[in-house]
């Protein structure tokens, strides 16, 4: 049956099963539950027709995406979409059709390489070059070309798509099978490790998916395409000097008569693989045209696959160098941290030695504000790196801003920064995760009161509500220097810090991604010498809420 699997969201790592009938995905459905709050109760269905399926959206706040495309009527589903609601990310996997097998586990012994050349006999008629570039820039002039560049456009589709190797070799042999008379296929690729060749996908034409019958393909056709590079259009062996044996037997009368072709999967002078069809030639004959045909989908699909393994590649590498970059960066914000720590816990241990509780009390406070600096930079690591999903609740900005500038007093008053608060009477309660606003009012506010002057400094906190565009703000400035025009652009980049050591770059970007979580926007403006304002705007009624948080009312 019809499978979704949750790539992304709060229920990331679920797999759903639907029977063949209509299904909803939502908070409140009994067949697809999500329990993600930016997904609406009813948010969109999936329904069967005609042996296919059907996404709509259910008139969602935050509407429906399929494969990154916004849906305003009902959209056909196809194995490997990838459907988006709110933060949620599904992937649909169709229900294959009998005799459908793909993957190393359920393919495993449905394959057999004949090696001696005793159960299976082939003569090859045709080959053509698996590099020969006039396989896929030939002119289509005549009737089945075009159908060929139908098919190659079809491929060049999903190479775009960006599909993981083995859901692409899928769609590669459903494409071909679909377009060229096959009773079965399948797909072999090279084992990295071992170098050997294992059936990654195979297809059956009208067999039961039960009891599939073991397929056997000719060893030296196989090793002959290896070798030579070339795609090939085989029959009987008997009379092809290259392919005949002594003592060999009358297995092609035996077995029947099957037409094949075998083509590489190759990509600069590496073969990846082959793909094998075959079918009985009392029915079809394969010509030359469609050996061109699987020759070129076999280079094509070779490219494919080192590209997405040089992707893969690159991708590691990235990887390694973000968390190079990321230890350099935090590194030193942690060792500023840690000598604040020390420099108390000296002062501390004087004072004890000495029972001088003045000294005491002079080196607790620099213990505390370094206590507070792990405590917010945990907090924003844990906010950017990973998945975040905000606990939405109907609650006054008023208290998060009043919660942050508790927070960061201690700091303003020991720079001696005055800190002022202008917040409006008339806010409406609105959807917001408290505890992340907090967070990003003292994210913004420490900044604030790090680029004030130390003798006159001043930073202002306001909060407004306007009707008309149906949101709450709030204002956050000071008058330090500003921010160089060079600069702002990157001011939310993680790691992106105009402190040096002092700071981790992460404040910012945390305060961003909440802000984006919440369907709001952080602005920023900024002039030489007179200051920077922060602006954040929220909408009044951006994520629907669960009943229980409706009927509860704001937070208090």
């Amino acid at each position: 049956m019809p499978t979704l699997f949750v790539l992304r969201g709060a229920d990331k790592g679920r797999t759903f099963e639907t029977p063949r009938e209509p299904a909803v995905l939502g908070r409140q459905s009994d067949q697809i539950p999500l329990t993600d709050n930016s997904v609406s109760r009813r948010h969109a269905e999936i329904r069967p027709i005609n042996g296919d399926w059907l996404l709509t959206d259910l008139e969602s706040s935050n509407g429906t995406y399929l494969n990154g495309v916004r849906i305003d009527q009902a959209a056909s589903l196809n194995d490997g979409d990838q459907i988006k609601l709110g933060g949620t990310l599904l992937v649909f996997a169709g229900e294959p059709p009998a005799g459908h097998f793909s993957g190393l586990t359920s393919t495993r012994g449905l394959v057999q390489v004949d090696r001696s050349g005793s159960m299976m006999d082939s003569s090859i008629l045709s080959a053509v070059p698996g590099n020969d570039d006039s396989l896929i820039l030939a002119a289509p002039e005549t009737a089945e070309a075009v159908h060929a560049w139908k098919v190659m456009y079809q491929l060049a589709e999903l190479i775009g798509a960006g599909l993981p190797a083995d859901q692409f070799l899928e769609r590669v042999t459903d494409v071909l099978t679909d377009h060229l008379v096959s009773d079965r296929a399948f797909v072999l690729m090279r084992d990295e490790e071992t170098g050997e060749l294992s059936p990654r996908v195979v297809r059956y034409r009208g067999k039961s998916a039960v009891q599939p019958e073991k397929i056997t393909a000719s060893q030296t056709i196989i090793h002959h395409v290896q070798e030579t590079k070339e795609g090939v259009l085989c029959a009987n062996a008997m009379a092809d000097h290259r392919f005949s044996e002594n003592n060999m037997e009358d297995s092609i009368h035996r077995l029947g008569l099957r037409s094949v072709i075998c083509v590489p999967v190759v990509a600069h002078e590496e073969v990846h693989g082959v793909i094998h069809l075959d079918c009985s030639m009392s029915h079809h004959t394969y010509t030359n045209e469609q050996l061109r045909l699987a020759t070129a989908i076999g280079r094509m699909t070779g490219m494919a696959i080192e590209n997405s393994r040089l992707i893969d590649s690159r991708m590691q590498h990235e990887r390694l160098a973000a968390v190079g970059e990321t230890v350099a960066h935090l590194s030193h914000f942690i060792r500023n941290i840690l000598q604040g720590l020390r420099g108390g816990a000296e002062v501390l241990e004087i004072g004890l030695k000495r029972e001088a509780l003045a000294t005491v009390a002079s080196g607790w406070p620099l213990i505390q504000h370094n206590l507070d600096r792990i405590y917010q930079l945990t907090s924003n690591m844990l906010t950017f790196s990973k998945e975040r999903q905000p606990a939405i609740t109907l609650g006054q900005l008023n208290r998060a801003v009043e919660d942050a500038v508790q927070l960061c007093q201690r700091c303003a008053d020991e720079k001696g920064v005055m800190l002022l608060t202008d917040l409006a009477d008339d806010i409406p309660a609105v959807p917001l995760d408290m505890e992340g606003m907090t967070q990003v009012a003292s994210n913004v506010l420490g900044n604030a009161i790090d680029a004030a002057p130390e003798t006159g400094g001043r930073v202002n906190v306001r909060t407004a509500y306007d009707p008309e565009a149906s949101q709450v703000g709030m204002f956050i400035s000071d008058n330090g220097p500003g921010i160089p025009a060079d600069e702002i652009e990157f001011i939310f980049d993680a790691f992106h810090s105009t402190k040096g050591h002092g700071g981790t770059g992460l404040g910012l970007a945390a305060a961003r991604k909440i802000v984006n979580e919440l369907g709001g926007e952080i602005e920023v403006e900024s002039a030489s010498e007179e200051g920077t304002v922060f602006h954040i705007y929220l909408p009044l009624d951006s994520i629907e809420l669960a009943d229980s948080d409706k009927t509860h009312g704001p937070a208090r």
